[in-house]
């Protein structure tokens, strides 16, 4: 079949004009066009995507999306893939103009601004005061940082226990100007392109696809498709940040872009490695195991979901579900990562899949032993503590609570939270919200009045005769 039509005979030729009467042997001219139709067919329990490629040379068939575009006399033109099997995107150009333009720069100031006002003992940050009063200046300081060439500075490491992981993390701190300000200018730029390729069920760290993204989806798996979530298997990778190369990151990088002003910015901010705590680090990753998603949905599953580096796969068959383990693993080892030897199958009709905090049934959602262990202690430190509790406490304690809503929780709710209490705890946390406003708008206009008596003195000095 051919699209373009066929001009030697007749008027109906051209872009909108399929030619599907003559063979591919046929010696007639055709014309290439656009894609004219796609549809998806099975074969083999595989889904496969049919469609008129795009193309201006004669004879073009209808081909497979995975045999690229395929000229009757000249053989196959080119590939979809390359020669590992990933897909090869269209790379994009032309992003430096708008990376270091005045609002992607200025947005990427009020961005960090927002999380970083004040210090962990609660004084004010002086930086982003500076920052805040000078903005114009800092914009212009931002740009010629950046086409000078930026210099990343090695990140503050600090050792913190993960309660929900329960395990150390080392957390890398990159110093705040002008590090964590270029990491946001360089992703706000890259987020397009990055998201061109993402799974639709790939999530963390990626906005509107947080936890509760991935939860809604699971249990509309589990609730509407029994058959093919008959069978569950979690995977994860042995320490993802720690054994992901720089050299790996820019390789994908490089399949994505052709900028290479912004690849040069991204070889500098990996100067020290992909680190937990940098703003940087959950896209690349994301962007990363773009090609592995691609790989676990052409096995066959019937349902996967990935948020960061664990994987939740379901499946009506075993067989699906080790083969595509099989491909994980064989892929991992192709960029220098491995799995973690925990992996595990099941079928979920003896074993609840557990993900993303929750256990899941066809029916109905439970709340991990862990967590609802945590939310007992912490009401009950609540009521030790007769109410007086800090800002951060009701913080966390309203963030588990509300982590109930997501799951059959009437039973803890009766026996566990007594009423009235999250209204309690919302109203220390607008108390504090609104006198720390206050606080910081004085802070900011004293800052602004020392600053401008500061620079009187020192005019006053130079003028001064000797």
């Amino acid at each position: 079949m051919h699209v373009g039509g066929n001009y030697n005979q007749n008027q109906n030729h051209g872009l909108f004009y399929m030619n599907g009467n003559n063979a591919a042997s046929n010696k007639n001219a055709n014309i290439g066009s656009r894609i004219h139709s796609i549809s998806l067919t099975r074969s083999n329990n595989r889904r496969e995507t049919v469609c008129g490629m795009v193309a201006a040379h004669l004879l073009v068939e209808i081909c497979r999306y995975r045999d690229g575009l395929v000229h009757s006399l000249r053989g196959a033109l080119e590939s979809s893939l390359d020669s590992n099997g990933e897909s090869i995107l269209k790379r994009v150009n032309n992003l430096y103009g708008k990376m270091i333009s005045d609002a992607n720069i200025r947005q990427a100031i009020e961005d960090v601004n927002k999380s970083h006002r004040w210090y962990g003992n609660h004084k004010p940050n002086k930086t982003v005061m500076w920052i805040e009063t000078t903005i114009d200046e800092r914009v212009k300081d931002l740009r010629t940082i950046i086409e000078e060439g930026f210099d990343a500075t090695e990140p503050t490491v600090k050792r913190r226990y993960d309660r929900n992981a329960r395990k150390w993390r080392d957390i890398a701190e990159p110093r705040l100007w002008p590090d964590q300000y270029v990491h946001h200018i360089l992703i706000q730029t890259l987020e397009p392109v990055m998201m061109r390729g993402m799974d639709n069920f790939c999530c963390g760290s990626i906005k509107k696809r947080g936890a509760h993204y991935g939860i809604k989806a699971v249990k509309k798996w589990m609730k509407n498709d029994r058959k093919g979530t008959r069978w569950c298997a979690e995977v994860d990778i042995y320490h993802f940040y720690e054994q992901l190369k720089p050299d790996v990151v820019m390789d994908r990088m490089r399949q994505l872009i052709k900028d290479h002003r912004v690849l040069d910015l991204v070889r500098r901010v990996l100067k020290y490695d992909v680190t937990i705590g940098a703003y940087f680090s959950q896209w690349f990753a994301n962007t990363v195991l773009q090609p592995l998603d691609q790989i676990i949905r052409e096995c066959g599953v019937s349902h996967y979901i990935r948020y960061m580096d664990n994987f939740t796969i379901f499946s009506n068959r075993k067989r699906t579900l080790l083969k595509a383990i099989k491909m994980i693993r064989e892929w991992l080892e192709t960029k220098g990562l491995r799995l973690k030897d925990n992996w595990q199958y099941f079928r979920t009709r003896k074993r609840y899949p557990n993900a993303l905090g929750y256990r899941y049934g066809h029916t109905f959602t439970l709340i991990r032993k862990g967590r609802l262990l945590t939310i007992k202690r912490q009401v009950k430190s609540y009521f030790r503590q007769r109410g007086k509790v800090s800002v951060k406490f009701a913080q966390s304690l309203l963030s588990r609570l509300g982590g109930l809503r997501h799951c059959n929780a009437s039973n803890i709710y009766a026996r566990f939270v007594p009423g009235g209490l999250q209204k309690k705890l919302k109203n220390i946390v607008r108390e504090h919200q609104r006198k720390e406003m206050a606080l910081w708008s004085m802070c900011l206009e004293q800052y602004v009045e020392e600053a401008k008596r500061s620079r009187t003195s020192r005019l006053s000095a130079l003028s001064t005769p000797i």
